[in-house]
């Protein structure tokens, strides 16, 4: 038997280049290894339906238990790969060694460390897989207050859920808005406005300082400032850092934070790809090398890198789009946040449903919407194809946005 084609990582990169390959007409032995001991899962509900108990584990897993033995994927649960042999061509592993055919790095990432005093404590959480999940939901039970260091898409979701189950919540950001980096500012305003109402305390524009305790338990955190929140359960949202372990064991070439690959997910090693979260790749509407952390960027990944390996004609790239649901909101968001841009606002804010359009030489190259669903999924084929738009008639929310195309 021929030596598989290995996937190490099967979040949803990884799980879907392997039902990708299979769909693809791939025939040779796929291995699929999981670091983690639990079946494969949708990651965005652990900071929401999961944490609030909506959701059960088996009911955000990605495939049911039974579907990678009927398609003849070899799903290796709880396996840490160590070292890859280029030129054996082989990974050894805590299974064991294992030769490939081809290699996909699909590692993910995992949450950026907060390095202060007192990060060690009980009681501080970080939330990126369904062991972290386990924890905070643990603790989250057992606490009526939580404190969340920074504004971000899983600080918000978490401080969501916690205001709904009636906690008090407040949330540290650093920057002088949230979402500063995804969202344009009147958005940013908009959102702490709707989490304050919910009772939300957010704090812009106050750096952090250190976590204190007593007996080695969480017991407060100290602002900049001075000032002392009280609280037995915090957690730390401040970002992500690409899990690049193997591929600088490897010597793969790396940049902008992730492993550098080309616009068919190739890595400068032969026959090793890379993709999802721990990849990074040049962006056609940002116009350069970015990491791009959505599930919607590693399943189109992951269906490039099928076609590639299957002499199947190569998808167009698609806009980037994303999704966060925050109360009775879901915020979609498609197209990248871009300087320059005429800005659009499609509706009335106060009703709680209406976009905001980036526009530039005509065309849209970015929409952010709340509870407008519609005007998502059209944003998503005028950004990929560049579509010139009457401003005007984007400007009326009773005007469907595809009549206002030229």
């Amino acid at each position: 038997m021929s030596a598989p084609l290995v996937i190490v990582g099967a979040s949803h990169a990884g799980v879907q280049a392997a039902v990708s390959l299979r769909q693809s007409g791939w025939q040779e032995p796929i291995t699929l290894i999981s670091s983690e001991t639990d079946l494969p899962y949708h990651r965005p509900p652990l900071s929401k339906a999961y944490l609030s108990g909506e959701k059960t584990a088996d009911q955000i897993l990605l495939r049911a238990e039974d579907f990678y033995a009927a398609q003849d994927i070899d799903l290796q649960l709880g396996v840490k790969v160590e070292e890859v042999s280029t030129q054996e061509h082989k990974l050894r592993s805590t299974g064991g060694d294992l030769p490939y055919s081809q290699l996909v790095l699909a590692t993910g990432a995992s949450a950026r460390p907060l390095p202060v005093e007192g990060a060690d404590l009980d009681g501080i959480h970080m939330l990126r897989d369904m062991a972290d999940a386990r924890k905070l939901k643990t603790a989250f039970e057992a606490v009526d207050r939580l404190v969340i260091i920074g504004g971000g898409f899983i600080g918000l979701e978490v401080a969501a859920s916690a205001a709904k189950a009636g906690k008090h919540v407040t949330v540290i950001e650093v920057q002088d808005r949230l979402l500063a980096r995804a969202l344009p500012p009147m958005l940013s305003d908009w959102i702490a406005g709707y989490h304050r109402a919910k009772g939300v305390d957010i704090r812009l524009a106050e750096p952090f300082d250190t976590f204190e305790g007593e007996n080695g338990k969480l017991t407060g955190v100290r602002l900049k400032s001075g000032e002392r929140l009280s609280t037995e359960l915090a957690l730390v949202g401040i970002g992500s850092l690409a899990n690049l372990q193997l591929a600088e064991q490897i010597g793969l070439e790396c940049q902008a934070g992730g492993i550098k690959v080309d616009d068919v997910c190739r890595t400068s090693a032969l026959d090793i790809f890379a993709i999802g979260d721990c990849a990074s790749q040049y962006n056609v509407f940002a116009h350069e090398i970015m990491r791009v952390e959505s599930v919607q960027n590693a399943s189109d990944q992951a269906r490039v890198l099928a076609a590639l390996l299957t002499d199947k004609p190569i998808p167009a790239p698609g806009a980037n789009w994303f999704w966060t649901d925050q109360y009775d909101l879901k915020f979609q968001m498609a197209g990248l946040l871009e300087p320059g841009c005429e800005e659009i606002v499609r509706g009335d804010p106060d009703t709680g449903a209406f976009s905001i359009l980036l526009m530039k030489n005509g065309a849209l190259r970015a929409l952010f919407s709340v509870n407008k669903p519609a005007d998502h999924m059209a944003a998503r084929k005028f950004i990929a194809a560049a579509t010139p738009l009457d401003t005007q008639l984007c400007r009326d929310a009773q005007t469907p946005l595809p009549k206002a195309v030229l």
